[in-house]
């Protein structure tokens, strides 16, 4: 976007916004433009129909591909014109646009016509050739051949009014056309008719424009327009007030003439529009639509924002403006530029860096690179060139000033209209920037590049005392650092973070009623209303911290703004100037708060509603979804009566944020969603949102049929899980009754190895015992048998003792004892002798006897009885035994056999 005032003089203009063919992909010529209701812009292109809806641009073709000329939007319709073809587009449920013709209506010849024009009497419709005019009346079509050359039509008073080649004006009223004109003032065609103020206009291509009054035409407007009309040739009348109309034309882009004042300014090529043959114009409430030759042209021409800008390089960059005797001061890094309605004139011997101007009783001083200037009748004259200036500030209290340099600071004393140095002592001068004054004896300030200090000024003594400097701080993340005074605190600005001045602890300390203003630093402080420029971003805010608060994002003012040296400076209650490069800006206040209505912010409209797999219907606010094309959701918003608006969401799921064309959801879970989309302009939020309630649908696997089968699975599961565990229980009791009854064996079983034990036991004690009876008996059975044996020798009577011996020795000898005692060791030890035989078949029967006694663990005296020997008969005989069994001497034959048999 560029503009400029060539010719013109101190002509503010507001911001163009192009729109080329490579944004709306089509052809370069606009032929007619037409909004709807809502504010969508509908554009009648070389390619076909446009639709821009503020966020995206649309191309919409006719069945037959022919160049469209003429477009108009009435009720849910737009109409459109082409070569032998005319009809309307309606919007189909998902967002598109669809086509009807209404040519199969036409009962009248209808050859080589093209439609030019269309425009609308109550529900009757009107189109417009060379040679005919049609009406359509929602049923039918009647064509109407006035016997001239059509070349402009115009609705006024409920009539159609009709501009002919040959410059005379006619009506069209009850189905007749009467002619209004008689006089021939006007010679040339009317090209153009526009209602204005009650009145009709009728505009030539060269011969200027003309307003009827009493039957005739008569010239209108002053002589500028008339000669900038025959220079640049008129084609497009638009009325945009009571007092403004922009008129397009085929050479010169448009002119804003001002009817109240005569004042004429000229956008074109050079300064901002993309081609300077205007094609169409069209307003749709504060936006003026320029269709062109190449392109698609918006002007906003009461916008709150508008621009002096020079495009010739001469300006520079502007640092500071001031308003003096009359003229405006541009001071740019080229020097002092002075402004006024006759242009732009360059003060001689000015060239170079001007920082500020500064006005001391109605003098003008001029801070500048090569010092401090006071401009004299348009002259420089130096005041002290010792070093460059920044400004100057009041010593409060005095009529002295303290001007700081490039070099340090300097005092001035004005007395009697005199500027006049004086002497001060500066312990170590430096560059500053900036003064501040605490009181009327402490300052602040700032270094322009590193750190800055506080300071006592001593008059009395001429002097600067207790100068503490603040170079370099822990909490201060950058070397430059602003000062202000906010609120009758010290401030400070420092890599986008605010501080305050605490003077009890005479310390700095977060300045936490600035918390909302991080990376805004203050441009201006008037009459407790501030401005604060987003260093760190877009934006520019105006507030007095209460309740006024005004924000501002103009694309344009971005792009110029001199960063980090903006000035805002005040002219009166409600204008405001900002400097730029190449220019300024001038801001309308009043404007800015009208703009700032949220009642004039239009909510959303739904524009396109998309999910995975399918374009949705947009005609509900009220839909659901399945739950695979909930994999990606997008929804199209678009606010077309705004200028560049953004956009603010809340899903009822807790997700907020902004968005300028699109929204996407990606993976929504299944449920109930409400989305509340505010459109946001100039810093105002719409007071209603658009809201769409919408259902996420379960997936098919948690669908009501599946939760019923889910339902009967787990049911079965359930039964089937009880089934198996009661198995399972069963199958344990049976295991638990087994256990039970191999305890119970088990048990039975030792009882019975106990009893048996029990019984061997007392067995052994029985064949211990009766073993132990039977040796006792045998040996006092020999004992006696050998008494006897004595009693014989000595004479007894050998016959009864020896057959009391006999006796003796049969029941000593007696086989049933064996049998006894071989029966009970049997019982004890089953396998005894069977083993034994089986390791050992040379075993004799006393072998066997003996063995048995040895398992006995008997000793052998013990032995010697029970087999009628003697002792040293039972040795030799375990002699032998050992020798049978294979036992090495050592080895105790008694152990032997317990162990192994």
């Amino acid at each position: 976007m560029i503009l400029t005032t060539l010719g013109y003089g101190q002509n503010f203009f507001p911001p163009v916004t192009n729109y080329s063919t490579r944004d709306y992909n089509a052809a370069s010529q606009n032929w007619g433009l037409s909004t709807n209701k809502d504010g969508v812009l509908f554009v009648a292109n070389n390619e076909g129909l446009l639709r821009f809806d503020g966020q995206r641009w649309e191309v919409f073709t006719l069945p037959n591909h022919t160049t469209i000329r003429s477009v108009y939007c009435q009720g849910d319709r737009v109409y459109t014109g082409s070569y032998e073809e005319f009809g309307y587009w309606t919007t189909t449920e998902t967002g598109d646009l669809q086509y009807t013709s209404l040519t199969h209506l036409i009962d009248a010849t209808f050859e080589n016509e093209e439609f030019w024009q269309i425009g609308s009497i109550g529900d009757t419709v009107y189109f417009r050739s060379f040679g005919k005019f049609y009406d359509y009346d929602g049923k039918k079509i009647e064509a109407h051949e006035p016997g001239f050359v059509i070349t402009a039509m115009d609705q006024h008073d409920d009539d159609l009014y009709l501009g002919s080649n040959g410059g005379k004006l006619y009506r069209f009223r009850n189905n007749q056309i009467d002619t209004l004109t008689t006089a021939t003032v006007n010679p040339s065609a009317i090209i153009e008719l526009s209602s204005f103020n009650g009145k009709i206009l009728a505009g030539t291509r060269r011969t200027g424009i003309f307003i009827f009054e009493n039957t005739s035409l008569k010239p209108w407007g002053n002589a500028a327009l008339t000669q900038f009309l025959e220079t640049n040739e008129l084609n497009k009348i638009q009325p945009v007030n009571d007092e403004l109309l922009i008129l397009g034309t085929v050479k010169g882009g448009i002119a804003y003439y001002n009817t109240r004042t005569g004042n004429l300014k000229n956008h074109f090529r050079q300064n901002g529009l993309q081609n300077n043959t205007v094609l169409s114009l069209h307003k749709a409430g504060s936006k003026i639509w320029i269709g062109l030759d190449n392109g698609i042209d918006l002007v906003l021409p009461d916008t709150a924002v508008q621009y002096f800008l020079d495009n010739t390089g001469e300006l520079g960059a502007v640092y500071d403006l001031v308003f003096f005797n009359g003229a405006t001061y541009a001071g740019t890094n080229t020097g002092v530029h002075k402004i006024t309605d006759a242009g732009i004139r360059f003060i001689p011997g000015s060239q170079g860096q001007v920082w500020k101007f500064t006005t001391i009783k109605n003098r003008l001083f001029i801070n500048h690179n090569l010092g401090l200037f006071e401009l004299k009748n348009d002259q420089l004259d130096l005041v002290t060139g010792s070093s460059g200036s920044y400004g100057l500030v009041s010593i409060p209290k005095t009529n002295q000033f303290l001007n700081y340099t490039y070099n340090g600071l300097r005092r001035f004393h004005f007395e009697q209209n005199e500027f006049k140095i004086l002497p001060l002592d500066e312990t170590k001068p430096g560059p500053v920037e900036k003064v501040l004054f605490e009181n009327s004896q402490n300052f602040w300030a700032a270094h322009p590049y590193k750190g800055f200090y506080r300071a006592a000024l001593d008059l009395p003594r001429q002097k600067i005392t207790n100068s503490e400097s603040y170079d370099d701080l822990g909490g201060l993340s950058a070397y430059k650092t602003h000062i202000y005074e906010i609120e009758g605190q010290i401030a400070f600005y420092n890599a986008g973070d605010w501080y305050r001045y605490n003077s009890i602890n005479d310390t700095l300390e977060d300045f936490k009623d600035l918390k909302n203003y991080q990376s805004y630093a203050l441009l201006n402080d008037q009459d407790n209303f501030y401005w604060f420029k987003n260093r760190k971003g877009n934006g520019l805010i105006y507030t007095d911290f209460k309740k006024d608060s005004l924000h501002i994002v103009e694309p344009l003012l971005e792009s110029r703004i001199v960063k980090n040296y903006e000035t805002v400076i005040q002219q009166n209650d409600s204008i405001f100037y900002i400097t730029l490069n190449e220019g300024f800006g001038r801001i309308n206040l009043n404007r800015l708060r009208a703009d700032h209505d949220q009642s004039s912010v239009q909510p959303p409209l739904l524009t396109g509603l998309e999910t995975a797999d399918n374009i949705r219907s947009i005609t509900s606010k009220t839909f659901e979804i399945a739950y695979k094309d909930a994999v990606n959701l997008t929804i199209a918003v678009a606010a077309p009566s705004l200028h560049d608006p953004s956009f603010v969401y809340e899903l009822s799921n807790g997700m907020k944020g902004t968005l300028s064309r699109n929204l996407s959801f990606q993976n929504l879970t299944a449920g109930n969603y409400t989305l509340n989309i505010w459109s946001f302009n100039k810093g105002a939020k719409s007071e209603q949102p658009l809201t769409l309630n919408f259902t996420v649908l379960r997936p098919w696997y948690l669908s009501n049929l599946m939760l019923c089968v889910y339902v009967i699975l787990l049911l079965g599961v359930v039964m089937l899980i009880a089934y198996i565990n009661r198995q399972k229980l069963n199958k344990h009791r049976r295991e638990l009754e087994l256990k039970l009854i191999k305890e119970q064996d088990r048990k039975n079983q030792i009882a019975e190895r106990n009893k048996l034990l029990q019984e061997i036991n007392a067995k052994r004690k029985e064949l211990a015992n009766t073993t132990y009876l039977a040796a006792k008996r045998n040996s006092s059975l020999i004992d006696i048998k050998n008494e006897l044996e004595e009693v014989k020798e000595k004479g007894g009577n050998p016959k009864k003792v020896s057959n009391i011996q006999n006796k003796i020795n049969h029941i000593i000898d007696a086989k049933d004892n064996w049998k006894v005692f071989e029966t009970t060791f049997k019982e004890i030890n089953d396998e005894f002798f069977q083993k034994l035989l089986e390791d050992h078949p040379g075993l004799s029967s006393k072998d066997l006897k003996l063995c048995a006694y040895l398992k006995m663990n008997l000793a052998t005296k013990e032995i010697a009885p029970l087999m009628a020997i003697s002792v040293r008969g039972v040795e030799i005989h375990r002699y032998r035994l050992r020798k049978k069994l294979g036992l090495k001497s050592g080895k105790n034959l008694s152990k032997f056999l317990i162990k192994n048999y």
